[in-house]
């Protein structure tokens, strides 16, 4: 069951968007990053086999995994200057996973 996975990401989501309406006023910016599968020594632990990360990575548009620098350039967009009108965005980094 992934009950607490997909409940945790729907708090931080209203959570994004109930502290930006709150600290908006104050000029603070408030977003989140919503990140799909990426490779790291987590996602390919011993338990995790390079047959299950192909089979993964067939239903993703983009067809690879992401990788941790994909996640790392949406951050610097999100603090950078170019996102100073940005707030209570979820930016979705997943390769197009969830529109498939």
């Amino acid at each position: 069951m992934l009950v607490h996975y997909d409940t945790s990401k729907g708090g931080v989501a209203m959570m994004t968007k109930s502290l930006a309406l709150e600290f908006g006023p104050h000029n603070i910016l408030v977003n989140a990053i919503a990140p799909g599968g990426v490779q790291t020594p987590g996602a390919s632990g011993p338990t995790t086999s390079q047959e299950i990360l192909q089979a993964f990575s067939v239903k993703i548009p983009l067809r690879r995994m992401g990788v941790p620098d994909d996640i790392a350039k949406t951050a610097l967009f999100l603090v950078s200057g170019m996102a100073s009108y940005m707030t209570g965005s979820l930016v979705v980094v997943d390769g197009g996973y969830l529109q498939a």
